[in-house]
């Protein structure tokens, strides 16, 4: 009897280990597909990837602590709230950027090479990120900027103006 427990909980864990990855995998690979579009370093792709796997990885140990018995529901939830809410708050505006790097991206509003203003600034975007952009100056000045400051613009992307319009014109 305590044998065939055993292995239903381990069956279980097993179960729900590969389901939840296997998810985390889908979630990754529409994520990287967005961020490849969007003309993305390999490097800020990697971060993505890993930042999604380091939560993963935690979410699964604190789950499998619940069920092995080492901890309670109550006392799981209580600490993950404790933790969420002050990684939230020591982190409030690089995860704004972090967010809103995901909007851009996903919009497809921006890609590197295209010339934009923003506020009286005009140049190039060099790189992209998922927290800061990068233009290049008609100067040669490298001017780095929150996506949060970019984001919530308004900003005129003069290159874009072929891809966005056809964009536009598909949803009619």
């Amino acid at each position: 009897m305590l044998n065939a427990s055993i292995f239903t909980l381990i069956g279980g864990l097993f179960a729900f280990v590969g389901v939840s990855l296997l998810v985390v995998l889908i979630i990754i690979r529409a994520l990287s597909n967005i961020a490849k579009r969007s003309q993305l370093t390999r490097e800020s792709i990697r971060d993505l990837q890993r930042g999604i796997l380091a939560i993963w990885v935690a979410l699964v140990l604190v789950w499998i602590l619940q069920a092995l018995g080492f901890t309670s529901l109550f006392s799981s939830v209580t600490l993950s709230g404790v933790v969420g809410i002050g990684i939230t708050l020591a982190l409030q505006s690089t995860l704004g950027n972090l967010l809103t790097g995901i909007w851009l991206l996903s919009d497809n509003v921006l890609r590197l090479g295209d010339n934009i203003r923003i506020m009286s600034l005009e140049g190039t975007v060099i790189k992209l990120s998922f927290r800061s952009t990068w233009l290049k100056t008609s100067d040669g000045s490298i001017v780095v900027m929150s996506n949060s400051t970019l984001y919530n613009g308004p900003f005129t992307n003069f290159t874009a103006k072929e891809r966005l319009s056809k964009k536009f014109e598909d949803k009619k």
